[in-house]
């Protein structure tokens, strides 16, 4: 025959079952909401050299963090045409000639940036596939810098 002692103890079990699992459902529901407004904005690529004898070696674009919370650009890698790896170097301000500061590494997005980017062999920028790295996702962004297509459009 079961105790009134063994009763509340299954009844205490359950209760306490039906808090952990309503506890967890209320956690995932806040973390939900929290992630969801973790969002960059990317504007167009365009040219952005102020150098008048290099002007097609710079590309650059707005970059907007729609977040509350602090966002970081941790990587940028660029492929042309074919799929080949190009170096780039990339930064958030330009020197005198209007080329991106190579020291820059990691790039603190908290409103907007002027994000630049540059070949690292110098030659002109026709077409990049550039894929960014940031803190709010694990896979990259990917960006298209084609500057024949307005002439094919």
């Amino acid at each position: 025959m079961i105790t009134l002692a063994t009763a509340l103890a299954a009844l205490a079990a359950i209760l306490s079952a039906i808090c952990a699992y309503l506890s967890y459902r209320l956690a995932s529901q806040i973390h939900h909401d929290l992630k969801s407004d973790e969002r960059i904005v990317y504007g167009r690529l365009e040219f952005g050299s102020r150098s008048i004898h290099h002007p097609e070696q710079v590309i650059y674009c707005t970059v907007f963090n729609k977040s509350k919370r602090k966002a970081y650009v941790t990587s940028i890698r660029a492929f042309d045409r074919d799929g080949g790896e190009v170096r780039v170097g990339y930064s958030t301000k330009t020197d005198h000639l209007g080329f991106p500061d190579p020291t820059v590494k990691l790039i603190g997005l908290v409103d907007s940036v002027m994000l630049f980017i540059t070949r690292k062999d110098g030659k002109r920028i026709v077409f990049l596939r550039v894929e960014i790295q940031q803190s709010f996702s694990d896979s990259p962004d990917i960006l298209i810098f084609d500057s024949l297509k307005d002439w094919s459009d």
